[in-house]
């Protein structure tokens, strides 16, 4: 009898948490950059043209450069051409 409780218990919390977050997910389920970029708990994609919940991830300004001249004329953002790996990254120093 306990067990049955128990379990019970345990589907009741599993259920709840699978609400919340689909909740959260339905939230960012918006087809507008604008409308999504104004929601703080939603990030915008632009490859993959959508809104996906939680923050977007970090990714360095100057890897857009593909040409060197290109990298090494950019003052504004601070870039600098990396032979070894072959892109264009953000001064660290």
């Amino acid at each position: 009898m306990r067990a049955i409780v128990a379990f019970f218990i345990a589907l009741t919390f599993a259920l709840g948490a699978s609400v919340i977050e689909t909740a959260a997910a339905e939230t960012c389920m918006i087809g507008d950059a604008a409308l999504c970029l104004a929601n703080p708990n939603c990030h915008w994609e632009a490859e993959s043209r959508g809104c996906y919940p939680g923050p977007a991830e970090h990714r360095d300004a100057c890897a857009v450069h593909i040409d060197q001249t290109v990298c090494e004329l950019d003052t504004t953002l601070g870039c600098k051409w990396s032979s070894s790996a072959n892109n264009c990254e953000t001064k660290t120093d």
